[in-house]
């Protein structure tokens, strides 16, 4: 087994490969670090040359055509909006934009902002006007419709690296970009993954909340967090946003875990219920069998779980 760590996508990256060849694992940890950065380049909202950024400035022009990677994004962006009813929301970028959150954090950070009142938004246009052709390999963006990746672009590259991997021939492979899991294949022990409580200061050298563990024959997962306490800048702004109001998310949810077949969904998922109330989101939870751990504003933890991993891909297919 062998494994890599660098930074790519404003984040740190944790790649972790067991293929049985020391020559074949590093190869593949070089390759990983390559890739993340090949999909940052067609995914980056904050490159003015990415892939991302020129459709975005091409919305209302018609379809035009695009990169698999890119094809890939928007199409499980369109199912991550249909899958949670419009809750989940990738045409929230001008909100984003307006509220400040429109270059790379460290430089919206340390940037004095204006007040809160002299921000106006607008609920976000949705995703219904996107015209996506997987045949032609094309898509088309309404006028004055952005996408911003933020919310599922990091666990839909784990997806990508650890599939690419395990296709490969690699027996078990674990990508970490910045929290968000992916994980294809088996070791010779059951995956055990720690979620971070953010409310703790990160120089922590212990901020586990809770462990999830998953029994041996888990061969693909994916955990994902979605928190407003991270990414946190002037005047307690924060990433998530509300697609109905255009604003940031107020419930009494501050952070949710989620587990899932892959790590795009548990994105999803969790970001789905953390812009619920916390009963809400838990019965909605428990309905589909999704392992989760929630945390409320008043510091009450909530979980629900699964016993088995043939339970959660019949969770998946539901």
């Amino acid at each position: 087994m062998d494994q890599t760590r660098f930074r790519a996508m404003g984040t740190d990256c944790h790649v972790l490969v067991e293929a049985g060849d020391p020559v074949v694992e590093s190869r593949l940890l070089i390759a990983a670090q390559q890739r993340v950065e090949l999909l940052e380049q067609c995914w980056s909202r904050f490159r003015p040359d990415s892939e991302l950024s020129t459709m975005n400035a091409r919305a209302g022009r018609g379809p035009q055509p695009v990169s698999e990677d890119y094809l890939l994004l928007v199409t499980r962006m369109r199912e991550a909006w249909e899958l949670s009813g419009g809750l989940f929301d990738p045409t929230v970028l001008p909100s984003m934009m307006t509220l400040g959150y429109d270059a790379d954090f460290a430089t919206v950070a340390a940037r004095t902002a204006i007040p809160a009142t002299d921000i106006a938004v607008l609920p976000a246009p949705g995703m219904s006007g996107v015209v996506i052709d997987e045949k032609a390999m094309t898509v088309a963006l309404p006028a004055g419709v952005g996408l911003d990746p933020g919310a599922i672009g990091k666990g839909l590259a784990a997806d990508v690296i650890a599939e690419e991997f395990h296709l490969a021939g690699a027996d078990g492979v674990l990508v970490n970009l910045g929290g968000d899991i992916s994980i294809a294949g088996q070791l010779d022990e059951p995956w055990a993954i720690g979620v971070d409580d953010e409310r703790l200061p990160r120089d922590l050298d212990d901020r586990t909340l809770q462990v999830l563990e998953f029994p041996l024959g888990t061969a693909r997962l994916g955990v994902a967090t979605s928190t407003v306490l991270k990414r946190r800048w002037a005047q307690g702004r924060h990433h998530v946003i509300d697609p109905r109001t255009g604003s940031m998310a107020h419930t009494d949810l501050v952070q949710v875990t989620v587990a899932d077949s892959s790590a795009w969904q548990a994105e999803v998922i969790a970001t789905t219920a953390l812009l619920q109330h916390s009963t809400d989101a838990l019965a909605w939870l428990e309905v589909s069998g999704t392992p989760a751990v929630l945390l409320t504003d008043d510091d009450l933890q909530l979980t629900t779980y699964l016993a088995t991993a043939s339970d959660l891909e019949e969770a998946h297919r539901g």
